[in-house]
């Protein structure tokens, strides 16, 4: 019980991107802040080194949306995404 404890303390939490709709938009948040292009390529680039990222899409987010954000993601090389409902 206690190995597994220590496991869970040297675990990455998962950097949950959220994504924000607007109108026309499809903005990408992290830690309740909209990212920039090049905020969004130094994440990617963690990401892409096995950093664990969580994909948090509310309802009113088109599939649209959400394809953009995962080709993004996959141009820069990341190769694993997981997807949670809000």
């Amino acid at each position: 019980m206690i190995l597994l404890a220590a496991l869970l303390q040297l675990a990455p939490m998962p950097a949950e991107i959220v994504v924000v709709a607007r109108k026309r938009r499809c903005d990408i948040a992290v830690a309740n802040r909209i990212l920039s292009s090049r905020e969004f390529n130094a994440r990617a680039a963690e990401w892409a080194a096995g950093v664990p990222v969580r994909v948090s899409a509310p309802d009113s987010a088109s599939r649209k949306c959400l394809a953009k954000i995962v080709f993004k993601l996959a141009d820069r090389g990341v190769a694993q995404v997981e997807f949670v409902e809000p």
